[in-house]
């Protein structure tokens, strides 16, 4: 009897069992099916991709924060530019050059130890397309000026420059730095197809002719340099001295009397400067500046002769000289006064050396203007030579 009572209830206990496992998987089917209804796993799955999503995101941003940090460290970050006329008449460093913009948004770049000046009177330029001027106020080690001190020069732009806040086409201007020349009777410019060549110490494909005339420093450092900084600086006036020593300051007697070479060793040796190196003009400065003066200033100053008939002994800038001025975007006397020196060389050993511009010695005649070429002996000096720097950063 109890052994049978024991069964019974083991078999109840068994079909309760069999009978629950059922409910719970009909139950779990019924939960399945509900979530499943209700899109839980899609939103699971949807908050999977979003959280992945967000990582990569955030590791894109953490990645372009750190380009970013890396262009600071380095350098490469582009600073805010300085406006040409909020730096006027102050030297901007004593030790690096300073690149600054001016109301268009054209680009130049200062030498260590010179400020740009600009008055109401004989120079009011701030923007490129005028003719910016700068002045040089180094000093020595004891704080007095330097035998150059006071010497100004004028930016030559080169590739496109704007007239007008509004940076249009038709508000732009583009000078190429070339060598040129340029039609007698209209001024066109043309490329030149001459065999006067302008020799590089620094090209090891130049065959330089040794005829005894001083060629450039290094025309490609100055060409890279105007295409990496877009323009250059030519003297304002022709050549100056003031006891024995070469300045271009207006108030400085004429440097002419002098051969090539010297002329060139006095330019080349103006200053001694990591920052910025002077040289003697060379023809691309010389073709280009007459195409900038020409485009932005007066019309054919290319095949502009002489102003004046005899010589100018401190320029036709000169308070003391009553004729007519020879100036077009603060640059005086390309055409007018001497013939200057250049380190452009002939095809011929006895006339290697070759004169830019008009003179006064030539005054009324047509053959003689701004933009011709004149070729002479190493040995020539005479009143109406004389020359000009330049200055490249």
């Amino acid at each position: 009897m109890l052994s049978k009572k024991i069964k019974n209830n083991n078999g109840i206990t068994l079909v309760a069992l069999v009978i629950t496992i059922i409910i719970l998987l009909i139950l779990a089917t019924i939960s399945i099916q509900s979530l499943t209804n209700i899109g839980l796993f899609k939103k699971a799955q949807e908050a999977k991709e979003k959280t992945q999503n967000a990582e990569e995101n955030q590791a894109k941003t953490l990645n372009e924060y750190e380009d970013e940090l890396n262009k600071y460290i380095s350098g490469d970050v582009k600073k805010p530019v300085k406006k040409v006329s909020d730096n006027i008449g102050s030297v901007l460093s004593t030790t690096d050059n300073t690149e600054l913009e001016d109301a268009y948004g054209n680009k130049i770049v200062v030498p260590a130890g010179f400020k740009i000046v600009s008055d109401s009177t004989t120079n009011n330029a701030q923007t490129v397309n005028q003719g910016i001027v700068i002045e040089d106020a180094t000093k020595t080690a004891e704080g007095t000026a330097t035998s150059t001190s006071g010497s100004q020069f004028v930016w030559i732009p080169v590739g496109k420059i704007y007239t007008d806040v509004a940076k249009t086409d038709a508000n732009a201007k583009t000078i190429e730095l070339g060598r040129y020349s340029f039609d007698s009777s209209t001024g066109a410019k043309n490329t030149y197809s001459g065999s006067w060549v302008e020799e590089d110490k620094g090209d090891k494909n130049t065959i330089l002719k040794n005829y005894g005339n001083t060629i450039a420093k290094n025309i490609t450092n100055f060409k890279n340099s105007v295409t990496t900084n877009g323009g250059y600086y030519i003297g304002r006036y022709e050549a100056r001295q003031k006891n024995g020593k070469l300045t271009v300051v207006k108030t400085d007697g004429v440097f002419n009397n002098i051969t090539q070479p010297n002329a060139a060793i006095q330019a080349q040796n103006m200053y001694n400067s990591s920052k910025f190196t002077s040289d003697l003009m060379n023809s691309y400065a010389w073709d280009t500046a007459t195409l900038f003066l020409q485009t932005c200033g007066e019309e054919k100053y290319s095949i502009k002769t002489s102003v004046n008939n005899s010589l100018a002994s401190k320029g036709t800038n000169s308070s003391d000289y009553t004729g007519t001025r020879d100036t077009v975007c603060n640059v005086y006397d390309m055409a007018s006064n001497v013939y200057e020196w250049t380190t452009e060389t002939s095809d011929s050993s006895h006339g290697p050396c070759i004169t830019r511009g008009g003179s006064y010695d030539d005054y009324g005649s047509s053959d003689f203007y701004t933009s011709n070429r004149y070729s002479y002996d190493t040995s020539i000096s005479r009143a109406f030579d004389g020359f000009r720097p330049l200055l490249f950063v």
